[in-house]
């Protein structure tokens, strides 16, 4: 009885755990992983139903995708990645990821969820993009950069009159909510 068991258990290192680790301490182009307190905001606003379709444009390591199917397991999530290390992250956890640039795919989504990359106001374009894809009645949440929604000039005034325009809405993330480790 107790042999079995320890037979049967696969052979070789968790693909994911491995994965994970070969990505640690590497410095990675606007990768930001979403903190766990953070994550939960974004959920909580974004409302996923059973049955809802949800797209996360930039799914990174997949922590947010992880936490969609945990807490809502009847949705059906598609990841877009453009990083193949990412991507190879997100396959070995099981997820439906989509390799490439997210700026190029087209869809329709109940419900997206994102951190999309900051530099160069690259978070407005993504948002901008990604509520395009959105079925009528559909919500997108997405984590900005404070610039992108403060500054006055440029791309950022631009995406904010946007923002306006099509009944968006802000809201300041508690002081060090990216903090830490990762």
């Amino acid at each position: 009885r107790e042999y079995l068991p320890l037979k049967q258990q696969a052979k070789g290192e968790d693909p994911v755990v491995k994965a994970e680790r070969d990505l640690k301490g590497r410095k990675i182009p606007g990768f930001f992983p979403t903190p766990p307190a953070a994550r939960d905001n974004l959920l909580a606003a974004a409302d996923i139903q059973p049955g809802h379709d949800v797209w996360e444009p930039n799914a990174g390591a997949g922590h947010l995708i992880d936490d969609i199917k945990q807490n809502h397991p009847e949705a059906k999530v598609t990841a877009h990645e453009v990083s193949r290390e990412f991507s190879d992250v997100l396959h070995a956890k099981g997820h439906d990821v989509e390799f490439g640039d997210a700026l190029e795919h087209k869809g329709q989504y109940d419900r997206i969820v994102m951190n999309p990359p900051f530099e160069k106001r690259q978070d407005a374009a993504h948002v901008r993009h990604a509520f395009d894809q959105l079925k009528p009645g559909g919500r997108l949440v997405a984590i900005m950069s404070s610039g992108t929604l403060s500054s006055s000039t440029g791309a950022a005034a631009d995406f904010q009159q946007w923002l306006d325009d099509v009944g968006g809405t802000a809201e300041q993330l508690p002081a060090g909510s990216f903090a830490g480790s990762d």
